[in-house]
């Protein structure tokens, strides 16, 4: 039986989570939740959890400060690159996660509410081998949210899609061929109120209410678009070479994703997106906030793209790939004109974070 994990972090209550719970019990999935809490998260969180393992047949680790201290305390470069009160206590629970031996890891945010039954087996398809269409031609941005229905019939882009690529040129074929491979990567998709950047969601938010297909398909071999770290699913293998860094704003999972879609490309494996489907109620945001955390990562997207699809990688696995990309992709975009001052810094922050990674990541 494959080892699966759901992990999320939180300053709230984790009310979402009997429904994930009762979904896998109904199902007869076995799941272990890891619950990474924070310093704003309520005392309440941990009994909560302890609720979850009385009411359902899972198992809900809560991981509240007392518990992320002892776990760091093997790793203390690590500890102090990771701040408390951010998203990225999640990194916390993904070693968690790994190091009590899960296969698969699923990180959802506390606001990825269930949209449609058994979510773990339909995210089962990562670790193996799925035939699928593979959409998107090399070189070019492929726009997964063109099979999301908006209310409008309005044209929308996932967070992290190239700015340069969101103009006129009309958009590429939608099935390139259908194409065998490992999945490493499930990134399912959103009802509601969809993951899009800032600047999308104050000028004009939109409402999804479908998925046009039936079934998941991967972005294929070099060809761009990123994936977030709401309703995610992980294959082990993969996990060295994902390090959410607290130091790039918003675009900590989506630099994650571009390095995790370079890797997969290069050994062959596939990235798919589709099911299953969350309903994102979304926490309160201060969209101005939003902005400004979106910023840097927005003017750099394309260059760090361009840079990471020149970079010749080995023919080891995950780790070692993902240090030749430290190394040279760091030296590209420093050597650059176009980060200033105050992105140089958070780049060689991002980049200290990852190399960091591997070490207590083992896999």
């Amino acid at each position: 039986m494959t080892a699966t994990a759901l992990i999320t972090t939180t300053v709230n209550i984790p009310v979402l989570l009997r429904d994930y719970a009762k979904d896998a019990t109904a199902h007869g999935r076995e799941v272990k939740f890891y619950v990474a809490g924070d310093k704003k998260t309520p005392p309440g969180a941990a009994q909560f959890c302890r609720d979850i393992e009385r009411d359902f047949a899972v198992t809900c680790e809560y991981l509240g400060v007392a518990e992320q201290n002892a776990q760091m305390r093997a790793h203390p470069r690590l500890a102090a690159h990771l701040p408390w009160n951010c998203v990225q206590r999640r990194n916390v629970a993904v070693m968690k996660a790994a190091a009590d031996g899960s296969d698969i890891v699923i990180t959802i945010d506390d606001d990825n509410f269930l949209a449609e039954p058994d979510f773990f087996g339909l995210h089962g398809i990562c670790g193996g081998e799925a035939e699928l269409d593979d959409c998107g031609e090399a070189g070019r941005w492929f726009n997964v949210c063109r099979f999301l229905t908006e209310r409008d019939g309005r044209k929308f882009f996932p967070r992290g899609y190239s700015m340069r690529e969101r103009g006129g040129g009309g958009e590429q074929p939608a099935t390139v061929a259908k194409a065998k491979k490992q999945v490493v990567v499930n990134a399912g998709l959103w009802l509601g109120d969809p993951d899009i950047d800032a600047i999308t969601r104050m000028a004009a938010p939109p409402e999804v209410t479908g998925y046009a297909r039936e079934d998941n398909f991967f972005v294929g071999n070099r060809a761009w678009t990123p994936f977030n770290s709401q309703n995610t699913a992980l294959a082990r293998r993969v996990l060295p070479a994902y390090f959410l860094s607290p130091h790039v704003g918003r675009f900590d999972d989506i630099f994650a994703s571009f390095i995790v879609k370079r890797i997969a490309d290069h050994l062959g494996e596939g990235v798919a997106f589709g099911r299953p489907l969350v309903r994102q109620m979304r926490n309160e945001h201060d969209l101005w906030h939003d902005l400004d955390l979106e910023r840097m990562g927005c003017r750099l997207c394309d260059e760090f793209v361009d840079a990471l699809t020149d970079i010749t990688l080995p023919g080891g696995g995950w780790g070692d790939c993902a240090a030749v990309i430290c190394d040279e992709l760091e030296a590209r975009l420093q050597d650059s004109g176009t980060p200033t001052a105050m992105e140089r810094a958070q780049l060689a922050e991002f980049f200290a974070g990852y190399r960091l990674w591997p070490a207590v990541i083992k896999v």
